[in-house]
């Protein structure tokens, strides 16, 4: 043993200077919530189109900074957008139109005019009313705006380009050019825009703390100078940042009331500092490993497993409370014999309890991997650690304390046994199945994936705010068109344009961005310019040159037909963001993306897109809720399975009928845990799902230790289950109260659990060692 002490020794080194060369090289941790989720989709292209519109819609920054005095809102906004623009946080920071904007969007499209129609227009020639374009082109040369010179006029007439470009769309309605700024008035105050494009990685909580400090030494600068300038934020970076910070803060605060607890606890106990820090070292190693391991296997780790994981490592105080517990057996006179007394039953409760972890881990959601590689690695090392090293470091002689410790640790075994307990027993098995009942009235299901994760009201009412301001429309779904090149998918656009225009007269949606909207396809372009040629040039053009003193043949022709593409479109240019939505074109075939606004009728917008071949809906957050639900199910299987795994080991121990014996305690926690849950409100998830498994593993824990003992050890025994059952409840009650949605229904389904495991588990105990004492009682 002391030579298996000594190679402990050393990995435990090796694991800590591993963990503190990485901790000094920087970790990063992640925060997006849907990276705990599955990454699961039949279709490669549907996932890669998902991560594509997240990252669109992900690094967008807006900000809305307001004032009383027009003249302060925009002095702030100009000096929010230099201060971004001077830091490596943003690849792009939008505030100052340029002077020559407008003319350098025209400059795109104007040579490719002969091709370039608006619906509208287009609808007027095909249906003969090109008169109608021929008066609106001499109002705009006559009118008093007007604009078009000789040398225009000879180059697009009828001024068809000016029409198509007032048509482009607009991501935000509602604001307008104020001097070169984008700027909207709202009652007395005047909010100017300052948009940016971030460059770094959202959801890595190094990024967002840069990009956090940096914008808020901006503002806070700025309030110094100008303490009533309002500035709102709106950004999946503010969301990410806030849900991490909660996060971290809970884990932080879990870990500190955790410890703290388990201190007292541990002193109020056994009246000594050895078995505080022998405890401590147990859970310290454990946490070590399994960070060590963690980082080493996955690179990373995201928040909430960190949460979960350095909770669920708290299971591993079980075996080491055991251990202590033997030292108020007066004939477990040394540290070894005490080992040799609890090593059968905290080796089979080390090996239920992996298999529950083994379960987590074939589940295919990489935060609950992560939950089961860490809490697997600190429960093997804090009980290597126990059975290595406690032993060495331990005082030899029994606690002499501890005697109306022991008899109150004994009072639920007597509870389950004495006849004077009969009546209530029987009250408070009653109760338990009135409880049950009204769990099941109430039990609900709910896999939405939107309530992961916990949006910050102050966030959530400046984004309110920026949408009323700006016409800024928020969505998730997208449509995904899949076609055999470019130019195809374009014409499949423009088929889907039209009946996305029918659906938002009807109500269905508010509206779309595609990239067909800025660049027709070049089919589109030649039947334009038809068009244009046959119903416009020729019927008309003689008559109104005639009618503005030009000669017949003023029009100066192309010497070459060319189309628009989307390559024409510049990077710097407002409208690159639509050529983004162009996310593949190539052998394999072209996808283009359709963001869509306003969704109000999903399943006519999806059979709108099931009407156009090559064209799919996308939600991707109704998506993962419908893939909650399915894995929800499987977690249900998945806690069959290890049962069906457990089983051999507790037959192999127990034999038939005393395995069944053991099945009580879990069984209880299981069956009841979800539907006592449910009175508190919260609904039946796959975290509560996965939760049961380890309910399952802990009352195979209890049981087993209550299994082992004998008359003698029995109150000795119980007091390790009580100390156990205690600590578990410190950390996991306190997960029951996070704001964070799923582990608040993992950690309220594992409080409930443990303590019904608690409390049934002296029922696995003998029946001869409950009948010894029914008769010493009497």
């Amino acid at each position: 043993m002391k030579i298996a002490g000594v190679i402990w020794l050393f990995i435990v080194a090796v694991a800590t200077v591993s963990l503190l060369v990485r901790l000094h090289d920087g970790v990063q941790f992640q925060s997006d919530l849907f990276a705990l989720l599955p990454q699961e989709d039949r279709d490669p292209a549907v996932q890669r189109a998902k991560e594509k519109a997240g990252a669109l819609l992900g690094q967008r920054i807006i900000l809305l900074v307001g004032d009383e005095d027009r003249a302060n809102a925009r002095s702030a906004g100009a000096e929010l957008a230099a201060a971004l623009a001077a830091s490596d946080v943003a690849s792009a920071v939008t505030y100052r139109l340029p002077p020559d904007g407008l003319r350098r969007i025209a400059e795109i499209f104007f040579p490719y005019r002969r091709g370039l129609l608006t619906a509208a227009d287009r609808s007027r020639l095909e249906e003969g009313r090109g008169r109608e374009i021929v008066a609106r082109a001499l109002a705009s040369v006559y009118g008093p705006a007007g604009f078009a010179d000789a040398a225009l006029l000879q180059r697009d007439p009828f001024l068809l380009m000016a029409t198509f470009l007032a048509a482009l769309p607009t991501p935000l309605p509602r604001l307008a050019p104020d001097d070169g700024v984008l700027s909207v008035r709202d009652d007395t105050k005047t909010y100017v825009l300052v948009a940016a494009q971030l460059s770094g990685d959202t959801f890595a909580l190094a990024a967002q703390d840069h990009f956090i400090q940096i914008l808020g030494a901006a503002e806070e600068k700025l309030r110094s100078r100008l303490p009533d300038v309002e500035i709102l934020r709106f950004g999946t970076v503010f969301y990410a940042h806030a849900g991490a910070a909660a996060a971290v803060a809970e884990t932080s605060d879990i870990s500190i009331v955790s410890l703290i607890g388990t201190v007292i606890l541990v002193l109020a106990v056994f009246r000594a500092f050895r078995p505080l820090w022998l405890t401590m070292l147990a859970i310290g190693v454990g946490v070590v490993c399994a960070f060590a391991a963690s980082l080493w296997i996955f690179g990373t780790l995201h928040v909430a497993a960190l949460l979960l994981g350095v909770s669920l490592i708290g299971i591993s105080l079980d075996y080491c409370l055991q251990y202590l517990s033997a030292r108020f057996d007066a004939t477990a006179n040394t540290p070894w014999r005490r080992l040799s007394r609890v090593l059968p039953g905290i080796s089979l409760g080390i090996a239920t309890t992996l298999i529950g972890y083994v379960t987590l881990l074939v589940a295919p959601f990489p935060g609950l991997r992560q939950v089961a590689v860490f809490s697997a690695v600190g429960l093997v090392a804090s009980f290597i650690t126990v059975i290595l090293w406690l032993p060495a470091l331990d005082a030899s002689q029994p606690f002499r304390h501890g005697r109306r410790l022991l008899v109150a640790a004994d009072w639920l075994w007597s509870f389950w046994g004495a006849p004077r307990y009969r009546r209530p027993r029987l009250v408070l098995v009653g109760l338990a199945v009135l409880l049950a009942v009204a769990g099941a009235s109430v039990f609900t299901v709910d896999d939405d994936v939107r309530r992961l994760q916990t949006i910050s009201q102050d966030l959530k009412r400046q984004e309110e705010a920026i949408r009323r301001l700006t016409g800024l429309s928020g969505a998730t779904e997208f449509l995904l068109l899949r076609a055999a090149d470019g130019e195809a998918a374009l014409e499949t656009e423009e088929v889907l344009l039209v009946r996305l225009d029918e659906a938002r007269q009807e109500g269905a949606l508010k509206g779309y961005q595609a990239l067909a909207q800025v660049v027709p396809s070049i089919a589109r372009q030649r039947a334009d310019g038809a068009l244009v040629r046959d119903k416009l040039n020729a019927p008309f053009l003689a008559e109104y040159y005639a009618q503005l003193g030009m000669p017949a043949d003023a029009m100066i022709e192309e010497a070459d037909a060319r189309f628009l593409v989307p390559a024409a479109i510049p990077d710097d240019s407002p409208l690159a963001a639509l050529r983004q939505l162009a996310i593949a074109d190539g052998p394999a075939g072209a996808m283009h993306l359709v963001l869509l606004s306003g969704v109000a009728d999903r399943d006519e917008v999806k059979r709108l897109a099931q009407s156009v071949p090559g064209v799919r809906l996308i939600d991707p957050a109704g998506d993962v809720t419908r893939l909650l639900g399915d894995y929800r199910r499987r977690a249900v299987l998945l806690l069959g399975l290890s049962l069906l795994f457990m089983m051999p080991v507790v037959i192999w121990r127990y034999g038939w009928r005393g395995s069944l014996r053991v099945l009580v305690a879990p069984t209880v926690a299981v069956v009841l845990a979800p539907l006592l849950v449910a009175l508190a409100g919260i609904p039946f998830t796959f975290f509560g799902a996965m939760a049961l498994v380890l309910v399952l593993s802990i009352g195979f824990d209890y049981a087993v230790f209550c299994k082992e003992t004998d008359p003698a050890q029995r109150p000795v025994t119980m007091l390790g289950v009580w100390l156990a059952m205690v600590t578990t409840l410190l950390s996991f009650g306190l997960l029951a109260f996070s704001r964070v949605f799923a582990v608040q229904a993992f950690g309220a389904t594992l409080l409930v659990g443990t303590l019904l495991a608690f409390l049934v588990a002296p029922l696995t105990g003998d029946s001869s060692t409950v009948r010894a004492r029914m008769i010493r009682e009497k």
